[in-house]
């Protein structure tokens, strides 16, 4: 009894660490892409809410608090009200089983991949029942192009997962970056690149940005699925977007990069064997590390929004089916005989 309840404590303290850090990614990201697209664009961005504008989003998020919560008179309710908190849970609970280094993954189990893909693949619900419950014409062709665009992608994405599951024959992520470690010739990235390509590519299209953000095109659809929405079930879209941007890169480092370890170097190396903290500071050091590579991938992601043109739908679609999931295909293949040779 007394090992169940220390596991229970356990388990909500790690999911309250995650949780804490999966949404501080929010304004960070917030802050970042503003910055990002008005250095881009030659502005200054924002500047007046605390030191360079750092504090803007907490005004953001306070603005979205005291709005007023907009209800359109022929919406359905329960799933107008559903959509946004299913956007932004499915992210949430898929980042309870990604391993921000050993200790810090809050549902341990050998089949975390099959756990992440299970949990990510439920935020297209959100959009659709958002977009259709709304009672609005563009928010129901938004929520079409959603479920059109995600179920798409959501296949070549899997099987680029898929192949690099099969070159390390494990579905546990812990597993997958001791076995890449400090040499970079295992990690994901350089055995199999057109995995990455095909990963990179379908983790941009899931999360609904440029040049993929058809579900949202402003010019078109005015706002997409979320046209009708008010205040924070408005903001909660965009949190649930961030938030799986994020999973998606952590998925990305784990397969591709080798997670927490540093190339060329073991960081248990560089630190004293004997000493009583060795073990807090390889686990510090390495969660530095990972939040490196997740803060590179996301100002990819960003500088990738500010300089890219949009797709049309057909091509979008196109692409998807077409040239993508082919490439996906032909990665599995190289991955097959990777692991047989």
């Amino acid at each position: 009894m007394i090992v169940g309840t220390s596991e229970i404590v356990g388990l909500i303290i790690k999911a309250g660490i995650v949780l804490f850090l999966a949404l501080n990614i929010v304004p960070i990201m917030v802050y970042a892409e503003r910055k990002v697209s008005a250095f881009i664009q030659r502005r200054i961005g924002p500047e007046k809410i605390g030191i360079y504008g750092v504090i803007q989003p907490l005004a953001d998020a306070l603005k979205f608090i005291l709005k007023e919560a907009f209800y359109p008179p022929g919406a359905n309710k329960f799933f107008y009200y559903i959509g946004p908190m299913i956007s932004v849970l499915s992210p949430l609970l898929a980042f309870m089983a990604v391993p921000l280094i050993p200790i810090l993954q809050p549902i341990r189990t050998e089949l975390s991949a099959l756990v992440v893909i299970a949990f990510s693949s439920l935020g297209v619900w959100g959009l659709l029942l958002g977009g259709w419950s709304s009672d609005n014409k563009f928010s129901l062709l938004g929520a079409l192009r959603s479920s059109s665009q995600f179920i798409s992608y959501e296949v070549s994405l899997s099987a680029s997962i898929l192949a690099m599951l099969i070159i390390y024959g494990t579905f546990d992520f812990v597993k997958i970056v001791e076995m890449q470690g400090e040499n970079i010739v295992k990690w994901g990235v350089l055995l199999n690149p057109l995995a990455f390509l095909t990963f990179f590519i379908s983790a941009l299209a899931e999360s609904g940005r440029i040049p993929f953000d058809l579900p949202e095109a402003e010019a078109e659809l005015v706002g997409g699925y979320h046209t009708e929405y008010s205040g924070m079930k408005f903001a909660m879209f965009f949190m649930g977007e961030f938030v799986h941007l994020a999973l998606t890169s952590c998925v990305m480092i784990i397969l591709f990069f080798g997670g927490w370890n540093m190339p060329f170097i073991r960081i248990s190396s560089l630190l004293p064997p004997d000493y009583l903290f060795t073990p807090v500071l390889e686990y510090a050091i390495g969660f530095g590390v990972f939040s490196a590579k997740l803060l590179l991938l996301l100002g990819i992601f960003i500088f990738i929004r500010w300089t890219w043109p949009r797709f049309r739908f057909d091509q979008l679609i196109r692409f998807g089916w077409g040239t993508l999931i082919l490439l996906s295909l032909i990665s599995i293949v190289i991955s097959a005989i990777i692991a047989v040779l």
